[in-house]
């Protein structure tokens, strides 16, 4: 890998927050709104959408949300 690709790589940090969360609840679709600034993070599963202003919030939400199934 050439040096600079590889400070771009760590610029970045492999897996992002919100690739855990989505590997961490596979049965939710997670994205971002982008059209807003900053934009909300969103996740759908079914007729349930779930959203907050950071990834930490919305795992919050998630985890509540699953703990009452």
């Amino acid at each position: 890998m050439r040096p600079r690709a590889w400070e771009r790589e760590n610029l970045h940090g492999w897996p992002t927050a919100a690739e855990v969360l989505a590997a961490d609840f596979p049965d939710w679709e997670i994205s971002r709104d982008l059209p807003d600034d900053p934009g909300e993070w969103r996740a759908v599963r079914g007729d349930v959408v779930l959203s907050a202003p950071t990834v930490p919030e919305l795992r919050t939400l998630l985890e509540g949300t699953e703990e009452q199934k």
